[in-house]
């Protein structure tokens, strides 16, 4: 099996390689026809068109597809770390007793996948005439092996990275509209968190 390779030591160095470097900003045209001859759309445009001569269906549409690009600028270590700092095996490490801060724990973590999903929603709305809710679904599988934390006083401090394969779809009204099969993401070898992420704090 071959796997496409995405460099980004360079963006998750600066903590910022989100989901839309992941999928990247190319849709399929199909796919966007597709989704603009659902019946939402085709409402939303008929309204439009009724009730505000001013705006452009053509304005809106793209503003839409644009925002698509907005809602996925989610943080990918975000999604990582979610799961890590509530998981309950780490919890020990907040007991200073046990785990003095003035010193530092490398925990190796078990080859492992994240499953992140997302229902993100555009909400057009033109007060008082109509308000038009467009859902989204995204979902990334991330597989991990070789990761450890490197942890001290109740905080994940730096992250030692491995081999990190992932997929993902992103759907409007089941329209799929972008998919990326598995590839590997090339990571930096060590992602410093700085003051650090204190486990078991929910976000």
């Amino acid at each position: 099996m071959v796997y496409s390779l995405i460099q980004i030591n360079t963006l998750m160095a600066s903590n910022n390689y989100t989901l839309l470097d992941f999928f990247g900003q190319k849709k399929d045209e199909s796919n966007l026809k597709q989704l603009h001859s659902k019946e939402v759309i085709g409402e939303l445009k008929k309204q439009l068109n009724e009730e505000c001569k001013t705006h452009e269906w053509k304005v809106v549409w793209k503003s839409v597809i644009d925002h698509i690009d907005k809602l996925l600028k989610i943080d990918l270590l975000e999604i990582m770390m979610r799961p890590w700092k509530n998981y309950g095996g780490l919890s020990k490490y907040k007991d200073a007793q046990k785990y003095p801060s003035d010193r530092t724990y490398i925990v190796p973590l078990l080859e492992h996948t994240i499953s992140s999903s997302h229902k993100p929603e555009i909400i057009i709305e033109l007060e008082p005439l109509f308000k038009t809710t467009i859902p989204l679904t995204i979902t990334v599988d991330l597989m991990l092996k070789g990761f450890s934390l490197e942890i001290q006083a109740g905080r994940i401090k730096k992250i030692y990275t491995g081999e990190c394969q992932g997929s993902g779809l992103v759907q409007c009204m089941n329209v799929t509209l972008l998919k990326k099969e598995l590839e590997t993401i090339s990571l930096p070898g060590i992602i410093d968190l700085g003051e650090g992420i204190r486990i078991g704090i929910s976000s």
